[in-house]
C-alpha cells in the first residue's frame, strides 16, 4: 500500500490513481472552525482495491 498520510489531498489522491487505486472521499470536520487552508489526508484504509481517504482543513 502506498502511504500518504499527511499528504495534501490533490497529491495523494494523484498517486494512488497512478498505481491503480480506486479513491473514495470523506471530510472530517474539526471540533473548532478551521478556515479553509490546505485540505490533508488525516486517515487512510485499503480495502479490496479501494482506498478511502478522510481528509480535513489545516492552516495555511
Amino acid at each position: 500500500m502506498t502511504n500518504v498520510l499527511c499528504w495534501p489531498l490533490d497529491e495523494a489522491v494523484a498517486r494512488l490513481e497512478a498505481v491503480g487505486m480506486q479513491v473514495e472521499l470523506y471530510e472530517a470536520k474539526p471540533r473548532k472552525e478551521t478556515p479553509a487552508g490546505q485540505r490533508r489526508v488525516i486517515r487512510q484504509v485499503e480495502e479490496g482495491g479501494v482506498c478511502r481517504l478522510t481528509w480535513s482543513n489545516f492552516k495555511a
